[in-house]
């Protein structure tokens, strides 16, 4: 899927433990406007990402992993709010951050979420209305409206004073969204295509915002490592 040989060695990235298989790569992260690069490549036990960094190497847990996965009461105090657990899923854990999981949320409890969000990174939900249509590609006039379209398929959320950050899939939504030349310059390097290529295989591509700042970037995903197409 990828062109392990460019990401790994082309971008800096080639010097690394023996136990991380660069074959097992999962997502890449590309930060528009700086270019920052991160990658995520899946354990063989298969119940945590390496996180890779230019200058360190972390770990990102399943959000059900028996040891090391998120407390669902932790993250309702931290946004002191009584989530429905079935439908709000801790989908993966780092070390101070959950991403919450809102693909399988209705309208209700996404848009309790948000508004929990909106009161503890002291952001409007105004300006996450304007993140939400900037990252999926279109224009709602009310959060409910994207809440019901599925605009908002994750939220990062830091238990510090980190921003949070929302996330899309405009592309499996069927929506799409423009993707600046540089961004499509390293997208097509990373999947050894032509530019008239690449949207075919931007279906799973996260496009990600942070409140409260212009932070934006790309995240890729290798579905089929982890699931049934």
């Amino acid at each position: 899927m990828y062109d392990v040989s460019f990401i790994f060695d082309e971008c800096g990235f080639g010097e690394l433990p023996a136990e991380i298989d660069r074959n097992r790569l999962f997502n890449v992260s590309y930060e528009l406007g700086s270019g920052d690069i991160k990658l995520y490549v899946l354990d063989q036990s298969e119940r945590f990402l390496y996180k890779i960094a230019r200058t360190a190497i972390g770990r990102q847990y399943a959000g059900d992993d028996p040891e090391e996965g998120g407390d669902f009461n932790r993250l309702c105090r931290h946004l002191n709010c009584p989530f429905n657990e079935r439908e709000i899923v801790i989908d993966a854990v780092e070390e101070g951050v959950y991403y919450v999981y809102l693909d399988d949320a209705g309208v209700a409890q996404t848009m309790l979420l948000l508004h929990a969000v909106a009161a503890r990174y002291r952001v409007s939900p105004e300006s996450i209305l304007a993140t939400v249509n900037a990252i999926s590609g279109q224009h709602y006039g009310k959060l409910e409206a994207a809440a019901a379209d599925r605009a908002i398929s994750l939220v990062k959320i830091p238990f510090d004073d980190r921003h949070a950050k929302i996330y899309a899939r405009p592309f499996l939504r069927g929506h799409g969204v423009a993707l600046d030349a540089s961004t499509r310059a390293f997208l097509a390097r990373l999947y050894a295509c032509e530019d008239a290529q690449l949207d075919a295989l931007l279906r799973r591509l996260w496009v990600a915002k942070e409140l409260g700042t212009d932070r934006t970037l790309v995240v890729t995903q290798n579905h089929s490592l982890l699931h049934q197409e």
